[in-house]
């Protein structure tokens, strides 16, 4: 085995030990998402507050009770279950359905077995507070309560965990004018049979009111699968998917900060998760959905799917197995992003092994993306014409239709399209892009040599046989090293007598101008380094090893060509 295979296993294997560390311990919000806890108490209010997502419930029926808190216990499996003169329930003599009713602050429901349907919707309203929210739970994360019945939440400060849904939505959405905030479903499980669904729809799906705009709502660490139908055995040379639009999560309209935290999405008929609809009011547009930690792979359609919202985050997610699917245009990319979608942030993730790695179409504004790692990005194989233009698969990043932003200290990797863009004004700066797979792709291409684009410190490296391509393009301090000279490491970062180190232009008006959208410092790379250390790398993963500079604030000045060893200079074509 070689070095860097050894040093990918050990990355593995690290990665998997932080995961389960934060699987049995308190949950940390990634670095440059907005803290919940911010806006999880209302104004003025001086109390105590149970975490969202690390909150411990009481630990069971019993403790409850001893604490006086309205405590409900249900199993309908128990031979001693009745709802007669029975409203709360024990384990003595439980309740055999699930109360339809408004609960009080602090109520904690317990629920056994199942299945639950509640005639078809379980619907119920939540009255907590920030100190004594409404427990809706499973006995256990073993031990998940079965529903079967799709369920309507109403109310605020609930916390809803340990359910398992089988063939069934959540709702989050308003029920006879209803109203809903800072609710929470988590440590849950969606699951169904995969086959093709009958109209489009989501596993949970949140929408406000125009009249009164639902917030704060956190959906973390949930494992949903199976709704609809992916297609992913399918041969995409067959044309043969049907359009079935079941979404794992759709947050829709009217929804002001949402999280969505460490689920494990897969297997679905639409996408993981879709923000906002294509056509929708000014007024009526979600704003702050924050996508972090997530894994998205293996769907119908697409990882993450972005209209007409506003300040989205998509960052430290894992995201891949996207097909192109003949006859199907709606297939392939990892993430996409349109509808005059403004404000969106694809930072500091993972994507590999899709058609398209990450797609801004339709007068979607100020997209940046910046800090990810993508990787084996390639056109379908049924597909011939894929290199004859701007609009086909195997892009990794790819901006078209008035779309503004830019990508920035990306490292892209294995691709048969690299950084592509009709045109527009875009920045595309400090991306190592490094082996391009086909020879008749571009690895840097604007459509028209009189777009206004800003193209510096981007590194482009081919050892595979296949000549570096720029087509309209003026790359300015770029480098271009010779085969052979340049390599990354196992875990996609770079040496510490790499050319990329301290080559990079300051990208310190971006990280400002994120902290100006989110409210929070963006201070990490994709790996949890310090994203500047010392001067600013090239790539996606900043190399930890440089020493304190005082340059962070300013642009790089590069040495000319000639001075570098191994660096040839490339002829850029311009049409």
């Amino acid at each position: 085995m070689s070095v860097n295979n050894i040093l990918l296993v050990v990355r593995r294997i690290s990665l998997a030990l932080v995961s389960l560390s934060f699987s049995v311990g308190a949950y940390q919000i990634p670095n440059g998402v907005p803290d919940p806890m911010k806006t999880w108490l209302p104004d003025n209010y001086t109390g105590e507050a149970v975490d969202p997502i690390n909150g411990i419930a009481p630990k069971s029926w019993e403790a409850a009770s001893q604490l006086g808190l309205p405590a409900y216990y249900i199993d309908a499996s128990d031979p001693n279950a009745t709802n007669t003169n029975n409203t709360f329930g024990s384990p003595d003599k439980p309740r055999s359905t699930i109360p339809e009713i408004t609960y009080e602050a602090g109520s904690y429901v317990e629920i056994h077995g199942g299945p639950y349907n509640g005639g078809g919707q379980i619907i119920f309203t939540a009255n907590g507070t920030p100190d004594k929210p409404v427990w809706f739970r499973g006995s256990s994360e073993l031990d998940k309560a079965i529903i079967t019945g799709e369920t309507v939440v109403k109310g605020h400060y609930v916390i809803m965990e340990n359910l398992e849904f089988i063939g069934q939505k959540l709702g989050f959405r308003s029920k006879n004018s209803s109203y809903l905030h800072h609710a929470v479903i988590r440590n849950s499980k969606f699951s169904s049979d995969g086959e093709v669904a009958s109209s489009s729809s989501s596993v949970i799906g949140v929408k406000g009111r125009s009249d009164q705009r639902f917030h704060d709502i956190i959906i973390y660490n949930n494992e949903i699968h199976s709704y609809g139908k992916s297609f992913i055995e399918t041969d995409p040379a067959l044309g043969a998917t049907t359009e079935n639009d079941y979404h794992g999560i759709k947050v829709t309209t009217n929804v002001d900060r949402a999280w969505i935290l460490k689920n494990n999405v897969y297997n679905v008929g639409g996408d993981s998760i879709q923000i906002g609809n294509a056509s929708v009011k000014d007024a009526d547009r979600t704003k702050g959905t924050y996508i972090a930690d997530n894994d998205f792979y293996e769907n119908l359609e697409n990882g993450v799917d972005v209209k007409a919202t506003d300040e989205t985050l998509i960052i430290g997610n894992r995201i891949w197995g996207f097909l192109r699917h003949k006859n199907n245009s709606s297939t392939g990319a990892a993430i996409i992003i349109h509808s005059k979608a403004m404000n969106t942030w694809v930072v500091n993730n993972y994507i590999y092994d899709s058609a398209t790695g990450v797609a801004a179409t339709d007068s979607s504004l100020e997209t940046w993306v910046i800090g990810n790692v993508i990787k084996d990005i390639k056109h379908p194989a049924w597909q011939v014409d894929w290199a004859g233009g701007l609009y086909e698969p195997g892009s990794a990043i790819h901006f078209r239709g008035g779309s503004t932003g830019g990508a920035i200290n990306n490292t892209i990797i294995n691709y048969d399209k690299g950084v592509e863009a009709a045109s527009g004004q875009y920045i595309f700066s400090n991306n190592i892009l490094f082996n391009r797979n086909a020879e008749l792709g571009k690895d840097l291409y604007v459509e028209s040599s009189q777009s206004d684009n800003t193209v510096k410190n981007n590194l482009v490296y081919s050892d595979d046989g296949f000549s570096v391509q720029e087509k309209n393009v003026n790359c300015t301090s770029c480098l271009h090293p010779n085969s052979g000279s340049f390599e990354l490491l196992a875990d996609e970062a770079i040496s510490s007598t790499s050319i990329a180190l301290a080559s990079g232009m300051s990208i310190q008006n971006y990280l400002d101008k994120y902290k100006d959208v989110f409210g929070t410092e963006l201070s990490k790379d994709i790996y949890d380094g310090t994203r500047i250390k010392g001067g600013i790398d090239i790539g996606a993963v900043e190399n930890q090893s440089s020493e304190d500079s005082s340059v962070v604030n300013a642009d790089i000045t590069l040495p000319i060509a000639a001075e570098i060893v191994n660096v040839k200079s490339i002829e850029t074509k311009i049409d």
